[in-house]
């Protein structure tokens, strides 16, 4: 892209006179045709840890586009009091619902435990399914603590069948390749010693 491209993509919706300068790169709320890249557990300087999703959108204006989805299984909060139920239900069918649209099924083997080794659980068993399609419905919900922060809601349903190149196919582009390379290069052919 030129600077005059990048010029015109920065000032799309936005409004010097009114508008904040480090304005979001989010993913709008929509509905997005996405690859579960990969799944991870990471954990912040703060001891946070969680199960992140990287959300790949894979069709329309934001193709190659990421969304980072972080679920908490805590049940304590940071003050130690018990995390409220629905929070956690929530995060769970969440993750739940994540891997029923890759074709995973959910057991209660992967919440044994405490949520650290949870995660590492669900870390393994999403491994297979990334790659694997999905549609993703962000919502937003106001944040009244900070209201340039809107909460992310997010759904989720089947992605669109994509081919599966056939072994014909793969075969006749390996032999294309093949082709391709008939030219032998010798060592003295390298332009270093």
């Amino acid at each position: 892209m030129g600077l005059l491209d990048a010029y015109k993509k920065a000032n799309e919706n936005w409004d010097a006179k009114k508008d904040n300068v480090n304005q979001s790169q989010a993913i709008p709320a929509g509905t997005y045709q996405v690859m579960l890249e990969k799944t991870d557990h990471p954990v912040y300087k703060s001891g946070w840890d969680c199960l992140r999703f990287n959300m790949q959108v894979i069709k329309g204006d934001y193709a190659s586009r990421h969304e980072q989805i972080r679920v908490s299984l805590a049940t304590k909060t940071t003050k130690g009091k018990d995390m409220p139920d629905f929070v956690v239900s929530r995060n769970i069918r969440l993750i739940s619902k994540v891997g029923a649209m890759v074709g995973l099924t959910m057991k209660p083997d992967y919440f044994l435990d405490n949520e650290t080794d949870a995660y590492e659980r669900l870390v393994k068993a999403f491994q297979p399914y990334e790659g694997k399609t999905l549609e993703m419905t962000i919502t937003e919900s106001p944040n009244k603590k900070d209201p340039d922060n809107p909460y992310r809601n997010y759904d989720f349903g089947p992605g669109e069948k994509v081919e599966e190149p056939s072994s014909d196919e793969i075969d006749n582009a390996v032999s294309n390749s093949l082709k391709d390379d008939d030219q032998v290069i010798e060592d003295n052919d390298l332009p270093f010693d």
